[in-house]
């Protein structure tokens, strides 16, 4: 692949990862209550779901879910689902929110968070049509190998750890202007919101 072309891939996968969505959300409200390092260590249960779903796209499970609407509807609707819970969670949990967010998420493992990271991660299927669509179009045909998929699904990985990375920085730095009780409760209900917010897009699309 040519620089011109790693460049557009970059460009691409920055553009994707950036985006406003779950994950991000996650990893800021972990990263203001728990700090940046202990959030990228739970980011990778995303990082890997998305592996996952490379490997899964390269195995021609994308063909088998176009084949089967219905299945693929189904996963859908169970990861909208799960969104959506995990979002009520967060917006009736603000009601409990404390003077220090932190005290509240420690109740929860880092092993339980990053669980919920990788579920996040994996809840949507149609990522596995994405990485179906895009990465053919940065592959040579007559050098195409498992090598060289390989290698573009992990640079994938490579650009969210980075992004999500520098978002959980940030939102470390402005942890001493979220630490008050009016600021920490409306926190858990904005990732409360957002996260609903895309449970039910993804479920209303899919059953419209």
């Amino acid at each position: 692949m040519s620089f011109a072309h790693t460049l557009l891939f970059f460009g691409i996968c920055v553009v994707q990862v950036g985006s406003p969505g779950p994950s991000t959300v996650f990893v800021v409200n972990n990263a203001v209550a728990l700090g940046w390092s202990r959030a990228v260590g739970i980011l990778t249960g995303d990082l890997l779901a998305i592996g996952v779903l490379a490997l899964l796209s390269l195995l021609g499970v994308d063909a088998v879910l176009l084949a089967h609407p219905r299945w693929f509807a189904t996963l859908k609707v169970a990861g909208a689902l799960y969104l959506i819970w995990l979002g009520a969670n967060q917006w009736f949990g603000a009601r409990g929110a404390t003077r220090h967010p932190v005290d509240t998420v420690r109740r929860a493992s880092d092993r339980a968070l990053w669980g919920k990271s990788f579920l996040i991660g994996i809840s949507n299927p149609k990522a596995i049509l994405f990485f179906s669509s895009l990465l053919p179009q940065f592959v040579d045909p007559v050098r195409a190998g498992p090598a060289r998929l390989l290698g573009l699904v992990a640079l994938f990985v490579a650009i969210k750890l980075l992004v999500l990375g520098g978002y959980a920085m940030a939102a470390a730095r402005v942890l001493p202007l979220l630490q008050s009780e009016g600021n920490a409760r409306w926190g858990k209900r904005l990732t409360g919101a957002v996260l609903i917010g895309f449970g039910s897009l993804i479920a209303w699309s899919t059953l419209e």
